[in-house]
């Protein structure tokens, strides 16, 4: 029997092609991809409305496989205190289970701000949704503390997507340091790909000098430990207690399988603790916002 890990299929990359960081990789079957990523071990999608036509892709591949995953999948473009909010995200997570063939586990507020995920439209939208038993948890996908802290304490939400990488665990550490029952998703854990390639990182990122030094810190312990990034960076985040999914965005096979390996890892304690001491500061250039 294949051991459950942490790990969550992202699927930005299978509807958009030129999302983040392109290895030059072509998906040619990506239904079957999908499948395959299911035999590998995976047992969480992440999907969204936004992400070309991904949530059809995997509509389609469900039904090939045996195995049913947790689904996520996200609402946008939604506005401040307009009293139609809660049909608009009725109609959304409709659209998306139809696309989808199988229920939603799991609906996140995409890309929004704090006066989205306070409003109490989309709160009652949520309260739709959940007595509607069209999805099962709620969360948010956030990009700010403030964002963060109030889905923390408002006690509204069952989940939170938060950026974290082994070069900012910041956000992390406020989490971690609240007594909540919250579930936590980490994303864009290779930076959208700017941590597993210098150069794409320096056309990409302004600020790009501290993150190239942070970098260099961090390939140095690599070297050290003999550990490559990419073990490291999802071996580090899936030891983190309070992270309970680690979304992976690829279209490798040979990628899932990779990733599925490195959260079998044990690290050594000082190799986590040095990545500690680096990841615990907030900086600016983590947040694609500031790109």
């Amino acid at each position: 029997m294949l051991k459950i890990n942490k790990l969550s299929l992202g699927t930005a990359k299978l509807g958009m092609s030129e999302y983040g960081h392109s290895d030059g990789s072509v998906l040619l079957n990506p239904i079957n991809f999908i499948k395959r990523s299911l035999d590998f071990g995976i047992r969480f999608i992440d999907t969204s409305p936004g992400y070309g036509n991904s949530e059809k892709i995997i509509g389609k591949a469900l039904p090939l496989s045996n195995i049913t995953p947790v689904i996520s999948t996200k609402i946008d473009n939604l506005k401040p205190n307009e009293s139609e909010t809660p049909e608009l995200m009725l109609k959304s997570i409709n659209e998306s289970t139809h696309n989808l063939n199988v229920g939603i586990d799991i609906c996140y507020l995409h890309q929004n701000s704090i006066e989205i995920i306070s409003d109490k439209h989309v709160h009652k939208g949520i309260e739709l949704l959940k007595n509607s038993n069209l999805i099962k948890e709620v969360g948010t996908s956030v990009y700010t503390k403030e964002e963060l802290i109030y889905t923390l304490e408002c006690g509204v939400y069952d989940w939170i997507q938060i950026p974290i990488n082994i070069l900012d665990t910041s956000f992390y550490q406020i989490v971690n340091n609240y007594d909540s029952q919250i579930k936590v998703a980490a994303r864009s854990v290779f930076l959208q790909g700017a941590i597993l390639n210098d150069e794409w990182a320096r056309s990409k990122i302004d600020k790009h000098t501290e993150l190239i030094k942070a970098l260099d810190q961090v390939k140095e312990l690599c070297a050290c430990y003999g550990i490559t990034m990419p073990q490291l960076s999802v071996a580090y985040l899936s030891s983190l207690k309070r992270i309970n999914q680690v979304i992976i965005g690829t279209i490798s096979g040979d990628k899932i399988r990779e990733n599925i390996s490195s959260t079998e890892i044990k690290l050594n304690e000082q190799l986590s603790d040095s990545i500690k001491k680096i990841g615990r500061t907030s900086k600016s250039w983590s947040n694609p916002r500031n790109w």
